[in-house]
């Protein structure tokens, strides 16, 4: 009984043994294999965070892009908007030429008829009187210059009249007048500057500009001058073209400093300057 009873404890025995030593390879296995597997998702994580990082990097360089086209489309508005300006002044130049040009065939077809009538007058008084002595021709000159001085002097007056009442269409178109009848008189000088600065005020100042423009060229030594680049200058600004007014201002006062026209360009070259 007790060899019998001995066997079946070692047997059991046995039995325990395979059962303990299947049971901790089994958990060694386990332990390997959840050790592996934390290894792989920390790999994983790495590389996720990696990508995160280059799609953050990404986002970074795509936002810097379109704020570089945002900046870009605004300063190409700009441009455009300067270049619109440029085109409608050059518009507006091309008109105020063509009015010119207009405004002249006119003059000429006025100015032949009015030889042409003189022509007639001369033929008829060679025929109809005299030819005088020297020295009453001589006395008739000189009281037809006479005349004539003073006819000047009383339209220029006249039309300077309609300048200072500010009726500025009726003086243009007498100065105008006053210009086509006397154009080496004393007072053409004076009658071109107010006929520009009546068309300033009538704020015709692609018109005024060339006015003013013909006045320097013509009359450089006139006293007008500083106030007729001046207002040449303010012209430009108001056509939308500072740069050519900035040079105009300090030419009045680099050439003029002490005159009220370089005065007021100080003043407008401060507005541009802000």
């Amino acid at each position: 009984m007790n060899m019998k009873n001995n066997k079946k404890l070692f047997r059991v025995f046995i039995f325990a043994s395979i059962i303990l030593f299947f049971t901790a390879s089994i958990l060694a296995g386990c332990a390997t294999m959840e050790s592996g597997s934390i290894h792989r998702l920390k790999v994983r994580v790495r590389k996720l965070n990696k990508k995160t990082a280059e799609l953050s990097q990404n986002q970074s360089y795509t936002d810097k892009k379109l704020s570089q086209m945002q900046l870009n489309t605004a300063n190409n508005g700009v441009k455009l908007s300067s270049l619109n300006a440029k085109i409608r002044d050059i518009y507006g130049k091309y008109e105020v030429e063509s009015h010119n040009i207009r405004l002249l065939q006119k003059r000429f077809r006025e100015y032949r008829l009015i030889v042409n009538k003189e022509l007639v007058k001369l033929l008829k008084l060679a025929k109809l009187k005299p030819v005088p002595p020297k020295k009453a021709l001589k006395t008739r000159i000189r009281k037809a210059v006479v005349e004539r001085e003073s006819a000047m002097e009383s339209e220029f007056k006249r039309d300077l009249s309609l300048f200072n009442k500010k009726k500025y269409g009726s003086a243009i178109s007498d100065f105008r007048k006053f210009l086509n009848k006397y154009p080496q008189s004393k007072y053409a000088a004076d009658a071109l500057f107010y006929k520009a600065f009546a068309n300033f005020d009538l704020k015709r100042y692609p018109v005024s500009i060339l006015e003013f423009h013909k006045f320097s060229r013509l009359y450089p030594k006139n006293t007008n001058i500083p106030m007729s680049i001046y207002l040449q200058g303010v012209g430009f600004l108001n056509v939308s073209d500072p740069s050519d007014a900035s040079i105009l201002f300090r030419q009045v006062i680099a050439k003029y400093p002490e005159t009220k026209a370089a005065a007021l360009s100080k003043q407008e070259l401060n507005k541009l300057s802000k």
